[in-house]
């Protein structure tokens, strides 16, 4: 068969990493074409092409990629950049009907509901799943009678967003006070358990949807976080999440990989968070036998049933590493990118 051409966005972020790594781990005879808005971005010059696409909320950006998608012959479009998911979920159909790419992205609603930590917890609370008690803060002073009435600790965060950022755990009311403000959309939950620097409470999992609503998986890992990215990674078969993990997957629409979030405490697991697209551990995933990337490949583009996975154990610790791009000045980047190199240190 003809490799099939999969342009991967965010190329330069730990999402669109894993997505590559991923696909390099499969298979299916692919040419991978890494995407992003910057040519500092590694992803660029590791891959077999790379291009560099306007921001998506440019004006006339729709128009710009999808003549750069024809141009590339892109078969199909993985999502690795957060800021990107929402344009092509809402654009997909026009993008397969002008540029003949197949965009691999949850419904737009679906895409909304995982984008907003409010609207998560209203999902699973609608649907007589565990959630985490929440409270949208109109101001400081309602934010502070909410807090009195729980109790500290408690969480103080921004309703859209991952990484961590503008997530804060608060002791008392003049931390409240002080951080308040600086949270943009935010909202209140109840403490489920402390963060922890150990093994112990955290939980990154994911399900995938087939065309016909049957799912594979769940897969389960236990982690810790640095920098609101996993860093240590424990892959498990964690039963007591099964249940939970497959009854999110049939009650949402979804294409593909959904990624949850969980806090496991004295009731139990408490989804936190969704992400409706791949995730910062789709490496991990795939190297452990659950290969997003290409079970989405299969499934709806090339219209074949994946193999039921088989899950290994194990562990993933995460390390920095440097792509060298060898004479050329940073002014001179530009199309055709050259091609960089990863030294074996170990």
């Amino acid at each position: 068969m003809e490799p099939v051409r999969v342009l991967v966005t965010g190329a330069g972020s730990g999402v669109g990493q894993g997505i590559v790594k991923s696909l390099r781990a499969g298979s299916i005879p692919k040419t991978v074409i890494s995407a992003d808005i910057s040519p500092f971005n590694c992803g660029l010059f590791r891959s077999d092409e790379s291009v560099i696409l306007p921001r998506v909320e440019d004006p006339g950006s729709l128009e710009a990629i999808i003549a750069r998608l024809k141009a590339l012959k892109a078969d199909v479009i993985l999502i690795g950049s957060e800021f990107d998911l929402t344009f092509f979920a809402r654009h997909a159909k026009i993008i397969k009907k002008e540029a003949g790419a197949l965009v691999i992205a949850s419904p737009l609603k679906t895409v909304e509901i995982a984008d907003d930590k409010w609207l998560t917890a209203e999902f699973l609370k609608e649907n007589g799943l565990p959630f985490p008690e929440s409270h949208l803060a109109a101001n400081v002073e309602d934010a502070a009678l909410k807090a009195k009435a729980w109790g500290y600790p408690l969480v103080l965060k921004t309703r859209t967003g991952t990484s961590a950022r503008h997530v804060h755990f608060i002791h008392d009311e003049s931390e409240l006070r002080g951080l308040f403000a600086s949270v943009p959309k935010p909202m209140l939950q109840r403490m489920l358990d402390l963060p922890s620097a150990q093994l112990q409470n955290e939980y990154t999992c994911s399900v995938f949807k087939r065309a016909d609503g049957s799912l594979l998986g769940p897969f389960t890992a236990r982690r810790t976080l640095r920098g609101g990215n996993s860093w240590v990674v424990e892959v498990a078969e964690f039963k007591e999440l099964h249940p939970l993990m497959l009854a999110i997957g049939a009650k949402m629409e979804i294409m593909g990989s959904m990624n949850v979030q969980l806090i496991v405490g004295k009731n139990g697991p408490v989804p936190i968070e969704f992400n409706a697209r791949f995730s910062g551990t789709t490496a991990v995933r795939a190297h452990f036998g659950f290969n997003e990337p290409e079970m989405a490949i299969q499934e709806y583009f090339l219209r074949e049933a994946p193999a039921a996975p088989k899950i290994r154990e194990g562990l993933a610790f995460r390390y920095l590493e440097e792509v060298f791009v060898e004479g050329v000045r940073a002014d001179a980047l530009k199309e055709p990118l050259p091609k960089g190199i990863v030294r074996p240190w170990f």
